[in-house]
Parts: structure tokens; sequence; C-alpha cells
């Protein structure tokens, strides 16, 4: 199990410059996990994707369904105070914070490609690339 963040699911999800990592990290471990933040993370840039032209409506739809079936019973609650805490300690956003504080929780790592994550939670946070 590992914790993803939206961008991880985004690059499985739809074509890019790190798809082929996300589909190996996907290969090695297919148990991901996140904080119900995700969803509109992730509704948000397919939202992005749809209007810029890259994709139709009805493939929004069929992505973000995808996507949902993929996470189901994968996503979890984090504690408000835990996440405030984080933001104390870093420069990052309270929504990276849910992320950092779900990884904790599960004892377990965070897959990113977030530069400030990785700088400031190295000893949870891993870069894609250097994973697979």
């Amino acid at each position: 199990m590992i914790v993803v963040d939206t961008n991880i699911l985004v690059y499985l999800w739809l074509p890019g410059a790190y798809t082929e990592q996300a589909e190996k990290l996907f290969e090695n471990d297919s148990h991901w996990v996140s904080p119900t933040l995700w969803r509109s993370e992730y509704r948000n840039v397919v939202a992005s994707f749809y209007r810029k032209g890259l994709l139709l409506y009805e493939e929004a739809i069929e992505v973000i369904l995808n996507t949902e079936d993929q996470m189901a019973h994968s996503e979890y609650a984090v504690n408000s105070v835990r996440v405030m805490e984080k933001v104390k300690e870093s420069k990052c956003t309270a929504y990276d914070c849910e992320y950092v504080v779900l990884a904790e929780v599960l004892k377990s790592n965070l897959i990113t490609k977030d530069k400030e994550i990785l700088k400031y939670f190295p000893d949870i946070a891993i870069d894609l690339e250097a994973f697979v």
C-alpha cells in the first residue's frame, strides 16, 4: 500500500510526461490510497483537460468514473490538527499536508512529484521517478 497524491492519479489516467512511471508504479503496487481530498483535486484537473479541449466531455466522465472505481475503499479522512501541524512545519499547502499526514498514519510512503512535499518531508515522501 502506498499513498499517492492527485498528480500521480492524473499521470496514470491521463497521458503526460510521467504516465509511464505511474504505470510502472501501479504494476509494482496497485494498492493506492489517498485522503478524500483527491476527488475534488482530480475533478478540477479533469475539468481543466476538458476545457482545454484535451478531452471530450464523455471521456472526462469516463476517466473520473474509472479513477473512482480504482480508489473505491481506498480513501481516508485525516485529522485537521495533524494537518495544521504539518503546515506549521513547512511551506506546503494544507491540501498537500493531508497526503503527508495520511502516509504517516498508515506508516506508508507518499509518492509524489511535488517539490515542496519532497523538500519538507523527505522521510515520508518519495519522488515518483526514484520509486520506480
